[in-house]
């Protein structure tokens, strides 16, 4: 029967294996397993130094606040299921929490009609998803393409990368949204003015009158009500 490594030195019997020369190409679940080894039980025990969200340090402290308020009510909720049945809970996994998700609470409170706006999930002619939020609008966008989260993206990327606090990078991104805003309302306004005017043209037009009289009368001889 062939040798079992233990799920604990699994990683280490394959890299022995690797020295040898009896295994060519390291496993891709190598690296994955070295960085968070395996436990002795099926229950795997939570290591808090482990960056399994790969968030940087501004997102992590975000992050850190949000599950301390989080810990303080399980904590609260935990001693009293403890005080009533007495028994051990059972074990749960890690709440994954991105800042994203506070900025997103906070911005779709204030600004509740932008989840009314229609929401295009069709990709770009290119196929590429945006991913450049260093600017709230980028070069050769249209306006209507800027939406609430693009706004959360931008106050995000003003937090980490510009070190901006957070009440001041959501008034920086939401001054410039509703700018932004202000140019799409007065840019539909202008065309539908634009359509207006040139639907007025063509109903002032008399030779449109006398074709469109002309066409009313024949539908009328063709339901047989005038001769």
């Amino acid at each position: 029967m062939a040798f079992r490594a233990p799920p604990t030195g699994l990683a280490k019997h394959v890299s022995n294996l690797m020295k040898g020369n009896l295994i060519k190409k390291a496993p891709v679940w190598l690296p994955v397993v070295q960085s968070i080894p395996p436990g002795p039980s099926i229950i795997r025990s939570q290591q808090p130094h482990v960056n399994l969200t790969a968030q940087t340090p501004a997102e992590k402290a975000m992050a850190a606040d949000a599950t301390a308020n989080s810990s303080r009510r399980s904590t609260s909720l935990s001693i009293r299921h403890k005080q009533k049945h007495l028994r051990t809970p059972p074990p749960r996994p890690r709440a994954i929490v991105y800042p994203e998700d506070r900025l997103r609470r906070q911005f779709y409170k204030d600004h509740p009609f932008e989840l009314s706006r229609p929401k295009v999930l069709v990709e770009n002619d290119d196929g590429v998803n945006r991913t450049d939020f260093s600017q709230l609008i980028l070069p050769g966008m249209h306006l209507a393409q800027v939406d609430g989260e693009a706004v959360i993206k931008y106050q995000l990327h003003l937090m980490t990368n510009e070190n901006m606090p957070e009440r001041k990078a959501y008034a920086k991104a939401t001054s410039e949204f509703y700018v932004l805003r202000a140019q799409q309302e007065q840019e539909e306004r202008d065309a539908r003015q634009k359509m207006a005017d040139l639907l007025q043209n063509i109903n002032n037009n008399k030779y449109t009158k006398k074709a469109l009289y002309h066409e009313e009368q024949a539908l009328l001889q063709g339901q047989g009500l005038i001769n």
